[in-house]
């Protein structure tokens, strides 16, 4: 009997023992995991962005470098890190890069559905599932680039888990911080699928991240992420997180409001009440709607003819009635101060237009976090 429970109480402390080493990461914002995230977003940019030699950005000091993808879609790619003592391994997902190919990707703003199949080459149909609402969606150009670089991603996250590693860590800085949102929901949704193992952990520290997608796709995605296991850091004087520019209108709201049968409840009215009530109907919803169909027009048809250059054989997908892009994720603000500005001008008349957005003032800023 005493031999059976010292085998019980053994065989318990090596699966404690066990689940504790698998769980190297914690939830809940880190300083130190984020400012190492952003020394290796600075050496995703730096091999190719040799305007960025200037920056003071330091080595990282808990990650050795492994991999790094080949080049595609809109000439992305994203490197592997591996933890020097921890069973941790990043996933670095390179922002915007001094190419027309790069900045392709940011103007490619139209939307689409954030669950389906498209059929982007040839050879590649895509399914996805970022969001499980209908309503969802998200912007096609860094959608794109997630999906060809997932093409690598999951097989060596495959290779990792393999290995042992079962923590990831999902960063990136600028537009890598867009495409690392889309990369977050669709590693999430592969492990509701059983195509991912469940026990992988993932945690997101976006920097500088712009707006992924609409307000539909925003829930989901911080449902699926609370507990403090994603962040987007901002520095409140970079414009990068305000864009795409976000156009909503009375269709963006949820299923139940006052706007979906306003028109038949204004028709139900008695004259001259109904004819007043609809000229500032049509004076408040018609100017969103026309600007939204030529943000499509224009951001979505035209810049697609640039993007059919870009890809060989990419077929256009079918966009999504909106533009009603919104700030996604969990948002950790880092502020300027005094000091900074001494550093780094707000002037209106500042002809660098990426002052406040480089990894350096955000290291400045980040630094100063308690």
């Amino acid at each position: 009997m005493r031999t059976s429970i010292f085998i019980l109480f053994l065989a318990s402390t090596f699966l404690v023992s066990n689940n504790i080493k698998a769980q190297e990461l914690k939830p809940g914002f880190s300083k130190e995991e984020y400012i190492e995230t952003l020394k290796i977003n600075y050496k995703a940019h730096i091999a190719v962005n040799k305007w960025m030699d200037h920056t003071g950005v330091s080595d990282p000091q808990d990650f050795n470098f492994v991999y790094r993808s080949p080049l595609v879609a809109f000439d992305n790619i994203w490197d592997l890190w591996k933890h020097k003592s921890k069973s941790i391994a990043l996933i670095a997902v390179q922002g915007s890069v001094q190419t027309d190919a790069s900045f392709l990707a940011n103007l490619y703003a139209a939307m689409i559905p954030a669950k389906g199949t498209l059929q982007l080459d040839k050879d590649f149909s895509f399914t996805y599932n970022l969001a499980d609402n209908p309503n969802a969606a998200v912007h096609v150009g860094w959608f794109v680039a997630m999906a060809y670089m997932s093409k690598t991603i999951v097989p060596k996250i495959d290779s990792c888990y393999k290995a042992g590693v079962k923590d990831f860590i999902l960063t990136g800085h600028s537009q890598g911080g867009g495409i690392t949102f889309l990369l977050n929901s669709y590693l999430e949704n592969l492990k509701k699928q059983g195509k991912l193992p469940a026990d992988i952990r993932f945690k997101t520290y976006c920097s500088a991240g712009p707006k992924p997608g609409n307000l539909a796709y925003a829930y989901e995605y911080e449902n699926m992420t609370a507990g403090g296991w994603a962040y987007n850091v901002v520095n409140t004087a970079d414009w990068v997180p305000d864009v795409p520019f976000s156009v909503q209108t009375v269709n963006d709201f949820t299923a139940v409001n006052p706007f979906r049968g306003a028109k038949k409840a204004i028709k139900r009215m008695g004259f001259p009440q109904n004819i007043a009530l609809k000229h500032i109907y049509n004076k408040m919803s018609k100017p969103s709607l026309r600007a939204q169909k030529n943000y499509q027009k224009y951001l979505g048809k035209m810049v697609s003819h640039a993007v059919e250059n870009q890809i060989p054989n990419f077929i256009t997908p079918e966009y999504y009635n909106s533009n009603y892009y919104v700030r996604t994720g969990n948002t950790i603000i880092l502020f300027p101060d005094e000091a900074y500005y001494n550093v780094y001008s707000n002037d209106s008349t500042n002809p660098n237009i990426w002052t406040h957005h480089f990894p350096e003032p955000y290291m400045m800023l980040a630094e100063k976090l308690k």
